[in-house]
């Protein structure tokens, strides 16, 4: 009994120590999970035969678990000494419930099978969270499972062929080695005495493994998933309410404004950085065509827009409804503005090259699908990034788009977005000197070439009365960061905005005009898209409209320090390299 004690005493001073000393930090409370940690791996190695074998796979195992504090303490992320102690006792309790289980099964194939597959999910997550950090130096979290799980097979392979390297098939040799190994070690255990105080031992050390895992259950690993659960729940609700909604302002608009008659076209960039752009003050004469209409009257080039967040899917489902950054409203009550301009008696139309999301049902896809028009020119919709065309396409499906005097067209890209060099023809690879950023430097020549024909062609529509153009999020391009938030810097939220007038909107709404043009220095960013788009076709009803979000409002609040983005965990404030950048070139 007093080498039990001693044993127990002597594993709970070393697991304190190790905590203690590598985190700086000591947490009596949390100690207690140390406690309970010492006494179970000394009754486990008493209750399951070849105490050896016992020590070596729990080991093993928590060698493989405990690895992502390898990734936790070279990132940037919060880790406190209780994260620790409680992750800790929570794999130490899945590993003894498996070993456990095991143990009883019949020998000698059910419990190698039965390890094969509790090894696949104890340490499947662990090799997901390496292999996301092999390729973004950062800890996974729940933008990046969102953004996963809201695109496709193909878009996720071509990500992964694009920023991965040779490190993918060790990574994947590791894992299989890890595996095999835990099956090997844990097959050895056996708990073939059957006396009743064995029996009764067994079970009880499979209900105090049992509480300390649920006990534990909420740690910084499993937090990723109930938090993506809970993301993906909120955004499910935004689907399921859609009709009530609509119902909502069908009655609000009846008593209300109705908007501008002609037609207004939005256009959705994607993964666009103006300091690319030399319209914007590039080197690289990347944008001829909007530096040549840049001082045009009737064109509007905002100098100072960023994007609300820098994953497509969270910035549109802000920049297209009524919800954003700024206000308090919740997401599943936030109306469309398809929505609005449908209730306001305007003929809607989504004209895409973008890959129809539809794992879950996303909000743009939820708003997409309510418009009175859908072309969506990637005939493998859900299966592939590859969609069969460039951006040009576009624009010769814009004579698909059944006209009217009344029309709201928004029109999404596929842009910038990675792998950049799909993303233009081949007359258009211009710019070799550079690789990867060479690669997107054409495929901002070939958006600016397409947003050309664009406004060509619909300027030609005798209805059309303006143009938005703005993108979804932006790319840190020089850096290789792509657009991850993990690794977010200021670059990756910047974006382009202008807006392009007829001369019988200027002439017919010369203050809405005005106002926009004043504002064309001030602060935006992208969540405020919706607002801006009311107010520019004047549908300006109290019940979801906000005056001081509207950048055609002499209303609009354009106070550098109220601007945010990441969902507002990032003040624009903190930017001082645009703000170096806008004072030397204003």
């Amino acid at each position: 009994m007093i080498k039990t004690l001693l044993s127990v005493l002597a594993l709970f001073v070393t697991f304190t120590a190790i905590t203690t000393i590598a985190m700086h930090d000591f947490s009596p409370r949390h100690t207690l999970f140390l406690l309970a940690d010492a006494i179970l791996l000394t009754a486990g190695a008493k209750l399951l035969q070849e105490t050896k074998s016992y020590y070596k796979t729990v080991a093993a195992a928590m060698t493989v678990l405990c690895s992502v504090f390898v990734i936790r303490y070279v990132t940037p992320t919060a880790l406190k000494v209780w994260d620790v102690d409680i992750y800790i006792s929570f794999c130490l309790g899945l590993v003894n419930i498996a070993l456990l289980v095991s143990a009883v099964l019949p020998r000698p194939v059910l419990p190698k099978l039965f390890l094969g597959l509790a090894g696949l999910a104890l340490f499947a997550p662990i090799l997901l969270c390496w292999g996301y950090y092999a390729t973004e130096l950062s800890w996974l979290n729940v933008d990046s499972v969102m953004a996963v799980l809201q695109t496709n097979a193909g878009e996720a392979m071509e990500y992964v062929k694009d920023r991965t390297g040779a490190f993918s098939v060790p990574l994947a040799l590791l894992f299989a080695a890890c595996l095999a190994v835990w099956v090997r070690l844990a097959s050895r255990l056996t708990a073939t005495k059957h006396s009743w105080k064995r029996i009764a031992g067994l079970v009880f050390f499979l209900v105090l493994n049992v509480v300390l895992v649920f006990r534990t259950s909420d740690n910084f690993m499993t937090s990723i998933f109930r938090e993506t659960k809970d993301y993906q729940k909120n955004y499910s609700e935004y689907a399921r309410q859609k009709e009530l909604r609509k119902q909502n302002l069908s009655q609000i608009l009846l008593q209300g404004q109705t908007g501008r008659k002609g037609i207004y076209v939005l256009v959705i960039g994607e993964s666009q950085n103006p300091l690319r752009m030399s319209a914007y003050g590039y080197h690289l004469p990347t944008t001829p065509w909007l530096n040549s209409i840049k001082n045009d009257p009737n064109l509007l080039l905002f100098q100072q827009a960023y994007s609300c967040q820098v994953l497509t899917v969270p910035a549109l489902t802000y920049a297209l409804t009524a919800k954003n950054q700024y206000n308090s409203l919740q997401l599943e009550q936030a109306v469309s503005l398809i929505d609005v301009a449908k209730a306001a008696g305007y003929r809607t139309v989504w004209l895409s090259n973008q890959v129809r999301y539809g794992a879950w049902g996303t909000p743009v896809t939820v708003i997409a699908d309510e418009a009175d028009q859908k072309i969506w020119i990637n005939s493998h919709q859900g299966n592939t990034l590859d969609t069969e065309y460039y951006d040009g396409e576009l624009i010769r499906r814009l004579q698909d788009v059944k006209r009217s005097d009344k029309m709201l067209v928004v029109i999404h890209l596929m842009g910038n977005h990675i792998s950049y060099h799909s993303r233009y023809p081949a007359e258009f690879d211009k710019f070799k000197a550079d690789g990867k950023r060479s690669e997107y430097d054409n495929s901002i020549l070939y958006n600016d070439h397409v947003m050309q024909q664009l406004l060509e062609q619909v300027n030609r529509w005798p209805e059309f009365k303006g143009l938005v153009y703005f993108s979804d999020h932006g790319e840190s391009v020089d850096r290789e960061l792509a657009h991850n938030p993990d690794n977010f810097i200021f670059e990756m939220s910047y974006i382009p905005l202008y807006m392009y007038f007829s001369p019988e909107y200027v002439k017919e709404n010369e203050k809405t005009f005005q106002t926009l043009r004043a504002a064309r220095t001030h602060c935006f960013t992208n969540d405020l898209v919706f607002n801006t788009m009311l107010g520019i076709m004047d549908i300006r009803n109290e019940a979801f409209y906000e005056a001081e979000n509207d950048l055609a409002s002499p209303s609009y609040n354009g106070d550098v320090n109220r601007f945010k983005t990441l969902y507002g965990k990032r003040s624009i404030t903190e930017d001082a390299d645009r703000q170096k950048r806008l004072t030397g070139s204003l």
